[in-house]
């Protein structure tokens, strides 16, 4: 019976060995005449039995699960590949990383989006109550600042965690942080758009970003630069389809504003046209007396000019708008690239693979080996490619003198390379549509976003493979050049601005092309650079500090980025600001010497009323287009 016993299960055996145990005790209470040691000894015997089958079973029934529970799909266990994963099948591992990187790289154009919001209630331009660009354009530093933060104190927990868990928690918040955006946009919410892009986007930008990186290297530690290359080219390429992608979305989902009719400063006749009020606070509404609209509703007085840098389509023309009545398509746009764009990060991160601790890539390494190793791991040994040397992040941050000199490259040269890309659309209207409106176009505008990111892609990839040739330091150096071409822009416009306000170019006596086709190719031809500088700065970091620990330690060094995107964006957002108010200056002090009463003949204004001026131009409502209007030809 109690060898039967024994056989049972684990609850069977419980629930007789516990009935085993009452029995003695009735007996033991029911005879008390008996030898009450004997009792004792049998109960304890009892209890012993008990614990001893109890724990024998519980240790079978773990061992038997452990073998039957399979790991989680998204685990890092799950990830890794055998020991004896074939090395011609390592290419495998680019297309997830590919698919994620393709999937955040509209991140860097940045610049569709601000246009747009900048008008999500005026539409065809600004009303009072939009935002400005100094107050859109630090969103784009917040989310830079979070991605810094991210990759810094996160970047240990990518590497324990594997790149599926992370990936899927990185599109995941991608995605929501675009939903976020969307509605935002919507409701009208500043906070939101802080929330959702600049916090949310910016660590699951974070996430996307390091999470192939490290994963592509341990694949290929013997060409880190040029299978880096590969992945983050993919950064470029998404950044390069986007404007198009961007451009056709806004364009679907916008909706023309109301149209009430011309006004006397977009060549109305006085009496037949509408009539505007302007409020203390400086906004415009219909007045009581107008012939046309509803008297007291927000409008907007839309320019040539206006129009002409709007892609809203089915417009009346230059003259009043209501405000609240049409839509930008801004929101439902990034709403839609917010599914798709979590989709495709979500299905590359299902997918990622990273290797055995212990595997290496054999002497054929397959097609991405050539017979000699790059420059930079020459001469460093075998122990070179071993994915489990390196030294840790708190010591290399702290006690090597590489790491701030390395932080130092990447801040400087990154510095021009956002300030480019956070404002390149906003640069290029705001300089060029109105000398040349004609050839800046907006599906021009476009073109030379997306030119941007084929830029950033091919120097992402060129320039990592040529880095394997020529050495990282020696690409590094190479990089510098792209500080005096950033630093040429600001005079390059500064003349084309000279150039317009000195009658030159209307009569004919100047091209701008030659200033523009240089603007377009130098900015371009920086970008490449700055794609360059990422791409390898994972593996120069491998070189110089081992594989092990080299995704924490990218992370520390990404810090670097984050406050580039800060100095960067937000000082030609100052220099923009102060360019802006000169403009407006010049332009009063125009409209003053030729004909004084056209400032009090369109905005109600004496052109000597400088705190009028001043809350007419807070409130939007006079802007640099409109007092070209009032400005005699040339």
């Amino acid at each position: 019976m109690i060898r039967h016993a024994i056989s049972f299960t684990h609850g069977h055996r419980s629930r007789i060995l516990l009935n085993i145990n009452r029995a003695f005790v009735h007996l033991q209470l029911s005879s008390q005449s008996e030898d009450e040691d004997r009792w004792q000894h049998l109960h304890r015997s009892s209890c012993h039995l008990y614990q001893h089958i109890s724990t024998r079973s519980l240790s079978n029934a773990e061992n038997t699960n452990d073998k039957n529970i399979k790991p989680s799909i998204l685990s890092k266990e799950a990830a890794t590949a055998p020991i004896d994963y074939p090395t011609s099948q390592r290419l495998w591992a680019l297309p997830p990383a590919i698919a994620i990187h393709l999937s955040i790289g509209s991140v860097y154009v940045y610049s569709m989006w601000t246009p747009s919001m900048a008008k999500a209630l005026g539409v065809i331009t600004v009303a009072p109550q939009d935002w400005t660009h100094p107050t859109l354009i630090p969103i784009f530093s917040t989310a830079a600042i979070t991605l810094g933060l991210t990759t810094s104190t996160l970047g240990a927990w990518v590497e324990k965690v594997g790149p599926r868990k992370a990936g899927m928690i990185g599109s995941a918040l991608w995605s929501g942080a675009l939903l976020t955006t969307a509605a935002g946009v919507e409701l009208h919410s500043l906070p939101m758009l802080y929330l959702g892009y600049g916090l949310l986007g910016g660590i699951g930008w974070g996430f996307m970003y390091l999470t192939p990186v490290t994963s592509v290297m341990k694949w290929f530690p013997d060409r880190r630069g040029l299978a880096t290359g590969i992945a983050l080219s993919a950064f470029g390429a998404g950044a390069a389809l986007a404007p198009s992608i961007i451009h056709s979305l806004i364009d679907y989902f916008a909706t023309a504003p109301e149209f009430v009719g011309e006004c006397v400063l977009t060549g109305g006749t006085a009496g037949e046209c509408v009539e505007l009020c302007t409020l203390a606070d400086g906004s415009q509404v219909v007045a009581d007396t107008s012939p046309l609209g509803e008297p007291g509703t927000p409008v907007v007085v839309a320019t040539e000019a206006d129009i002409a840098k709007s892609s809203v389509g089915n417009m009346s023309g230059a003259g009043v708008y209501a405000v609240g009545t049409g839509d930008t398509g801004v929101a439902k746009a990034m709403g839609t690239l917010g599914v798709l764009y979590g989709g495709l990060g979500a299905l590359g991160s299902r997918h990622m693979m990273i290797p055995h601790a212990e595997w290496k890539p054999t002497q054929s390494s397959g097609a991405m080996n050539t017979d000699s190793e790059s420059k930079d791991s020459q001469g460093k040994g075998s122990d070179y490619n071993n994915n489990n040397i390196g030294l840790p992040a708190s010591y290399v941050t702290t006690n090597t003198l590489q790491f701030p000199l390395l932080w130092l490259s990447v801040f400087g040269n990154a510095t021009g390379g956002l300030a480019l890309l956070s404002s390149s659309k906003i640069m290029l209207t705001d300089i060029f549509a109105g000398v040349a409106p004609e050839i800046v176009t907006p599906a021009f505008s476009t073109g030379y976003v997306s030119s941007l990111g084929v830029g950033m892609a091919l120097g992402r990839f060129g320039w990592s493979a040529i880095s394997d040739v020529i050495g990282r330091k020696n690409a590094y150096a190479v990089f510098g050049l792209g500080i005096p071409i950033v630093g040429m822009t600001p005079y390059l416009c500064h003349t084309v601005v000279d150039m317009t306000t000195s009658g030159n170019l209307a009569s004919g006596e100047v091209s701008v092309m030659p200033y523009l086709m240089t603007f377009y190719t130098g900015s371009v031809l920086a970008i490449t650079f700055y794609g360059g500088i990422f791409s390898i700065l994972p593996a120069y970091i491998a070189d110089l500090f081992g594989q092990k620990h080299a995704g924490a330690i990218h992370g520390k060094a990404l810090t670097a980025w984050a406050a580039s995107a800060v100095a960067g964006p937000m000082g030609l957002a100052g220099l923009r600001s102060y360019s802006q108010q000169n403009a407006m200056e010049d332009l009063l002090h125009t409209i003053e010497v030729h004909d004084a009463s056209a400032l009090e003949r369109s905005f109600g204004c004496s052109i000597h009323d400088k705190a009028t001026i001043e809350k007419l131009v807070d409130a939007k409502t006079l802007t640099i287009e409109k007092l070209m209007e009032l400005t005699p030809p040339g």
